[in-house]
C-alpha cells in the first residue's frame, strides 16, 4: 500500500476542520484535488475514513484510529531530519564501552560520569573483557571504546585517563597485616600470589620486575583482581594490587602502602580504533583529545 505525505496532510486538514472547503483553504489549494486525494485514500484502505454530512464530515470509527496514526507519523517526519542531523554530528546514539575488572574500580564510575556530560545524549552499553580481548574487539568493530592497560598495539589511538599506585594486600592474620608505616617488597616473606601473562601480561610484566618471577606462588597466577584477593584471604600468599581496589573492603584482606623506594604506578588508557564509523564515538574522542581528564 503506497500512502503519501500529500494524503495523510489532507487527511488531517480534512478531520480537523470536518469540512472540505475549509481544509483546502488551510492547505492553500482547490476543494476537488482534496476530494480526490481522501477518495483515493479510502479505495486504498479499503474503508470509509469520514461520513457525509450536509453540512461537512465527520470521522467514521476507523477513520479516528487512522487520524491518532497519521498525526504519529507526521510528529515523527517532522522531528526526523534534526533527529538525523544530531545522529550524524554524534550527538545521540549509542557507544560500546568496553573495561577490565581492575578498570572497573579504578576509574568507570568517573569515566561514565564525563561521557555523560560530554555526550549526553548518547546511550552507553557496557561489557568487561580483559585488554587483549578489547584489542580484538576494538580491531572488529564489535566495541567502539575501550578502558585498557598498555601496550596498546599498533593502528589504535588512545590517551591516558588513569594513573595509580600499587599497594600491597596481605592476608589480616599476616605479619605485614597491622601497623600503617610503609612496607617494602623485601618484607615479605612468603610467595606472592602474581597476575597471568596471558590475561593481565601488563601487570603480570610490572610486578615480576618489581618482586622477581622467583618469588611467585607460580601454581597462583590470576587474570582478575577479585580471584587475586580470594586467594591472598585464603593466605595462600601477598599480591601487588592498584590503590583503587581498596574500595572493595574483602573481609581477611589488608591494604598496605609500599615505601617510596618499591613504590610503583600504574596507568589505565582508553583506546579506540580509528576506523571506527561510530559518529558519537569520534565526538567523544575529539573532546577527550581536548581534555582528556575525568575531572572537570
Amino acid at each position: 500500500m503506497d500512502l503519501s505525505l500529500q494524503q495523510l496532510k489532507g487527511f488531517v486538514a480534512v478531520a480537523e476542520e470536518q469540512h472540505f472547503g475549509r481544509a483546502a483553504q488551510r492547505l492553500n489549494m482547490t476543494q476537488p484535488p482534496l476530494t480526490r486525494q481522501i477518495q483515493a485514500l479510502e479505495r486504498s484502505l479499503g474503508v470509509n475514513l469520514f461520513d457525509r454530512t450536509g453540512r461537512g464530515v465527520r470521522l467514521t470509527a476507523a477513520g479516528g484510529v487512522f487520524l491518532e496514526h497519521s498525526h504519529r507519523v507526521l510528529a515523527l517526519l517532522e522531528v526526523a531530519p534534526e533527529a538525523t542531523r544530531r545522529a550524524a554530528d554524534g550527538q545521540t546514539g549509542t557507544l560500546r564501552l568496553a573495561f577490565t575488572a581492575i578498570g572497573a574500580y579504578a576509574v568507570l564510575a568517573d569515566f561514565l560520569a564525563m561521557v555523560n556530560r560530554r555526550i549526553p545524549a548518547v546511550s552507553v552499553e557496557l561489557t568487561e573483557l580483559v585488554s587483549p580481548d578489547q584489542f580484538a574487539a576494538l580491531a572488529n568493530l564489535e566495541i567502539d571504546l575501550g578502558l585498557v592497560r598498555p601496550p596498546i598495539p599498533d593502528g589504535f589511538e588512545s590517551l591516558l585517563v588513569h594513573t595509580e599506585d600499587l599497594v600491597l594486600a596481605v592476608p589480616a592474620d599476616h605479619k605485614l597485616g597491622t601497623g600503617s608505616a610503609p612496607v617494602t617488597l623485601a618484607d615479605v616473606t612468603d610467595e606472592y600470589i602474581g597476575y597471568s601473562p596471558e590475561g593481565s601480561r601488563y601487570l603480570h610484566d610490572i610486578c615480576a620486575a618489581m618482586i622477581g618471577m622467583n618469588r611467585y606462588a607460580v601454581s597462583q597466577l590470576a587474570s582478575q583482581v577479585p580471584t587475586m584477593l580470594a586467594l591472598v584471604r585464603a593466605g595462600l600468599g601477598c599480591a601487588l594490587v592498584p590503590r583503587s581496589i581498596m574500595a572493595m573492603g574483602v573481609d581477611g584482606v589488608r591494604y598496605r602502602e609500599l615505601d617510596a623506594a618499591d613504590a610503583h604506578s600504574v596507568t589505565l588508557h582508553a583506546c579506540w580504533s580509528p576506523d571506527s564509523p561510530n559518529p558519537a564515538l569520534q565526538r567523544l574522542a575529539e573532546s577527550l583529545r581536548q581534555q582528556p581528564q575525568l575531572e572537570e
